[in-house]
C-alpha cells in the first residue's frame, strides 16, 4: 500500500502496514480466539481504562473491531486484490498507550495480494462477506463474550453500530442525495443477508432497523440510535448516556 493510503487506513480503519512500536500487548488474532489470550487483553485494557469492568471493555474494543469489518466490504466491493491480505492468520491486534484513552491497531503480517476477480453478482460479494464473519470475525467474538461473560449477540451489536457510523460517513461524502440514499439502501441490503451462522447465532443480528432522534446538543440534527449501549457512560462517574443510546426514552 502507498503512504496516501496507509494513512487513509489508518486514520479510518485502525489497519497498519506493521506493527507499532512499543505496544502494551501484541496479539495475532488467532491468539485472540482463545478465552485465556481474550480475558489477558480485556483485563489489561480495563485497567488501562481505570475500571476492572471487562465486559466494557470488549464492548468497546468491538467497535475497533469494526475497522476489520469495514475494510473487508470496502475491499471486496472495489474487488481490491488485497481483500485477501484481512484474515485472522494474517493480522495481529496491538494494544497501545496514548496521553488519552488507550487505543488499538491492527497491523497486517504480510502483505500480500491474493487473486479476487468479481462477477459483478451481488451474491458472490454477500457469500465472500459470510464467510469473513464465519470463519475470521465470528471465534474472535467467541473468545470475547466468553472473557467477560457477555452475550455474543451484543458484542456483535456494538461491531454494528459502528459499520453504521462508518456507513454514514460514507454518505455524507457522497456527492448527492440520490448517491447517500443508494449507500444506506446497499449497507441495509449487505446486513440483513449474511446469514445467522455466519455469526454463530440463531439469527442475524445485523437485521436492525434504523431509528434516529434529534440531537439535544446544537445545532440539533438528526442522529443516528445506536443498536445497543456502548457503556461508555460507565468510564467516569460525571459521564452520561451518549446523545445516541438506546437506552435514553424515545422523544
Amino acid at each position: 500500500m502507498c503512504e496516501t493510503v496507509n494513512m487513509q487506513w489508518a486514520e479510518r480503519f485502525f489497519i497498519f502496514p506493521e506493527a507499532v512500536e512499543n505496544a502494551v500487548i501484541t496479539l495475532s488474532l488467532t491468539e485472540l480466539c482463545q478465552p485465556a489470550a481474550a480475558e489477558h487483553l480485556l483485563g489489561t485494557y480495563a485497567s488501562m481504562l481505570g475500571t476492572e469492568n471487562k465486559r466494557l471493555a470488549a464492548a468497546i474494543l468491538c467497535t475497533w473491531i469494526a475497522g476489520i469489518c469495514g475494510a473487508k466490504a470496502a475491499l471486496l466491493t472495489a474487488g481490491h486484490p488485497m481483500a485477501s491480505a484481512l484474515c485472522r492468520s494474517n493480522m495481529s491486534v496491538q494494544l497501545l498507550r496514548t496521553e488519552g484513552y488507550p487505543e488499538f491497531a491492527f497491523p497486517i503480517h504480510d502483505q500480500r495480494e491474493g487473486i479476487y476477480a468479481r462477477t459483478g453478482k451481488g451474491n458472490e460479494f454477500i457469500d465472500e462477506l459470510g464467510l469473513f464473519y464465519k470463519n475470521e470475525v465470528s471465534p474472535v467474538i467467541a473468545a470475547l463474550a466468553e472473557a467477560s461473560q457477555t452475550k455474543a449477540v451484543m458484542l456483535w451489536k456494538q461491531l454494528y453500530s459502528q459499520l453504521y457510523t462508518f456507513m454514514e460517513e460514507e454518505a455524507q461524502d457522497a456527492a448527492s442525495e440520490c448517491r447517500r440514499a443508494q449507500i444506506a439502501e446497499q449497507f441495509k441490503t449487505v446486513t440483513w443477508a449474511l446469514k445467522p451462522e455466519d455469526f454463530g447465532l440463531r439469527s442475524n443480528p445485523f437485521r436492525i432497523i434504523p431509528r434516529f432522534r434529534t440531537d439535544p446538543s446544537p445545532p440539533h440534527h438528526t442522529i443516528s440510535i445506536k443498536a445497543t449501549c456502548c457503556l461508555a457512560y460507565q468510564l467516569r462517574a460525571d459521564q452520561f448516556y451518549c446523545s445516541s443510546c438506546p437506552i435514553l426514552p424515545a422523544e
